[in-house]
């Protein structure tokens, strides 16, 4: 895995102290996306010329937003006023145009004085979560890369440009594991808000009832700092939102009984087992018992997805028209929606409700639910080189992910591996609203974690 980089707070208190400058730390993060392979769709190197007004306006005491010259990244799916969104897409390219406006979070993340680097890649349509991109390249995970690694999806760009170092943090969106997958897989922190949470204004839709934008950075507070700017939360002026841990005896955790737990990597669950007993002795309660809304959840994904008719819905047309010129392995999921009759569709989202209900009543007594992120390690490439193979695959990364998407909750993945392991995630869930409470659950976990994994 490769070495530590600065965090989100550490670098904008650089900036602070004048220990870097702005257009430096600008320059470095552009050199570094030139170097990187498939990480960026597109590049904007006038972010150099935007750091150094930056840097001259606090030479001369100016008043400047929160997070002034941080350089961050966006998942292509993102509108950015002057640039055309393509959602990873080659098939846009004939009907997309220069966006009048930034999508909602975007333009928060702008008026708190972010530097977008570029643009990054993406499963197409964010339609997989193995990160595959036929068009614009496949980023490769940073473990591992003479085997050539999945890098997870859909935000893989995101996830690897924050672990190779270029940014700090970035934007991506989860819809079934988006954020959460690719952070596991590349050793990083990656966050699903709960529905509803962010603003889907001016972000590319995939299932406009489950679409969640989200951040990932290179640790905890990254993700917290970058929530609250993106949610509209940190006002102009204010001073950085503090991450509070809760004490480790003051909340409580629970370890499902469910297919979530089972049929995972030798890696996966000899890490989940691991971190369970370092959490364990650290003072945190951890219970375990049987929560079957999981599994419905499972099955939901795999046979009811309500992506894949939502997808069906908004691309039928396009299809019709320029099918040859999607992803394959994204076409064949998207026209699996022709299948679902109205009647269908409108049983699925009665079935959501349920189990939604469900899980509130099963988690009734922790603060959260914990699992492996993903049942296995990043998988080779060559693993999903047939397109028959890729649906088993990319429900080996998506299948645990894809659960809090179903009850509409909110989930954290910290990585829980030791150095020169393979990366394994794992995941704290909780309810819709429950962001707050989560985060500071996740910060103490975060901290059990790292003081057992040596600061790595």
């Amino acid at each position: 895995m490769p070495a530590r980089h600065k965090t989100v707070r550490e670098m904008l208190g650089a900036f602070a102290r004048g220990e870097l400058r702005c257009e430096e730390a600008a320059r470095d993060a552009l050199a570094a996306a030139e170097r990187s392979e498939a990480v960026f769709i597109k590049i904007n190197h006038d972010i150099a010329e935007q750091a150094a007004r930056i840097d001259r306006a606090r030479e001369l005491g100016a008043a400047l937003p929160a997070l002034a010259g941080l350089p961050v990244s966006l998942k292509d799916l993102f509108n950015v006023q002057g640039e055309c969104t393509f959602a990873g897409s080659k098939v846009l390219r004939h009907e997309a145009a220069p966006e009048a406006a930034d999508a909602a979070v975007v333009g928060h993340l702008r008026n708190a004085g972010a530097l977008f680097v570029g643009r990054a890649n993406m499963s197409e349509f964010a339609f997989s979560g193995m990160g595959l991109n036929p068009h614009y390249g496949t980023p490769k995970c940073v473990w591992d890369r003479a085997t050539g690694r999945l890098p997870g999806g859909s935000s893989s760009g995101t996830a690897v440009g924050i672990a190779e170092g270029v940014v700090p943090a970035g934007a991506g969106s989860d819809t079934a594991g988006s954020c959460r997958a690719p952070a596991a897989f590349n050793g990083i922190v990656g966050v699903k808000p709960s529905f509803g949470r962010m603003s889907l204004r001016g972000v590319y839709p995939l299932s406009p009832t489950s679409d969640a934008p989200g951040p990932l950075a290179n640790d905890l507070d990254g993700c917290f700092i970058l929530d609250h700017v993106m949610t509209g939360r940190l006002k102009h002026g204010e001073e950085l939102p503090e991450l509070r841990a809760l004490n480790a005896n003051s909340f409580k955790l629970l370890a499902p009984q469910a297919e979530v737990c089972e049929g995972l990597d030798a890696e996966v669950q000899a890490a989940f087992a691991r971190a369970l007993e370092w959490l364990q002795s650290g003072g945190v309660e951890v219970e375990s018992r049987e929560t079957p809304a999981l599994d419905r959840c499972v099955g939901m994904f795999s046979k009811r997805a309500v992506a894949v008719f939502e997808a069906w819905q908004a691309h039928a047309e396009r299809l019709r028209e320029r099918g040859d010129e999607y992803d394959p392995y994204v076409r064949r999921r998207i026209e699996n929606g022709r299948n679902f009759d109205a009647e269908t569709r409108h049983a699925i989202y009665r079935e959501k409700a349920e189990v939604t209900a469900e899980c509130a009543r099963q988690m009734r007594g922790a603060d959260a639910l914990v699992y492996p992120t993903a049942m296995c390690i990043p998988p080779a490439m060559r693993e999903a080189e047939e397109l028959e193979k890729m649906p088993a695959v990319n429900f080996k990364c998506l299948r645990n992910t894809s659960t809090v998407n179903f009850f509409d909750g909110c989930a954290v993945s910290l990585p829980c591996h030791l150095p020169g392991e393979a990366p394994v995630g794992l995941m704290l869930a909780a309810g819709n609203g429950a962001d707050e409470r989560l985060y500071q659950v996740a910060a103490a976990v975060e901290g059990i974690l790292e003081g057992e994994r040596g600061g790595s």
